[in-house]
């Protein structure tokens, strides 16, 4: 398992990287004036969102796959609420260009989602094969 972890840790950093730069230079080259200094926010919040996920899902135990289904439920009710509470927040406090921090707030968090899901098939992929293995 700790390799599938560092596999997934690596893959969580390069798509934040790219996609963090990627976007900031799209966002500062091509479209300066969509730009909000309050960017490299929404890739750090991601990222360490992602980087919670894969201690949470890759903890070696042995537990019933009802529970695992709990545990993967409570995870992205966990996501949703910490990315409604961090729009709330810009919403309310910052207040900065509400359009463009909403686009590429959802983008980032459709890339999440992704990564997401991947991420639950390869825990779910071992777990399957120590079982068969047992």
């Amino acid at each position: 398992m700790e390799k599938l972890k560092r596999n997934l840790e690596i893959i969580l950093t390069l798509t934040m990287l790219i996609c963090g730069w990627g976007v900031w230079f799209l966002l500062k080259k091509a479209l300066p004036e969509s730009y909000f200094g309050w960017y490299p926010v929404i890739p750090c919040f991601f990222y360490i969102m992602g980087l919670i996920l894969i201690q949470v899902i890759t903890r070696d135990r042995k537990e019933s796959q009802l529970k695992l289904v709990n545990l993967y439920m409570i995870l992205r009710l966990s996501k949703v609420m910490a990315s409604i509470l961090f729009g709330g927040i810009y919403l309310l406090f910052v207040k900065e260009q509400l359009r463009d921090f909403s686009i590429v707030f959802i983008g980032y968090y459709l890339v999440y989602l992704g990564l997401e899901t991947y991420f639950f098939y390869k825990v779910e992929e071992i777990i399957k094969s120590k079982k068969i293995d047992e």
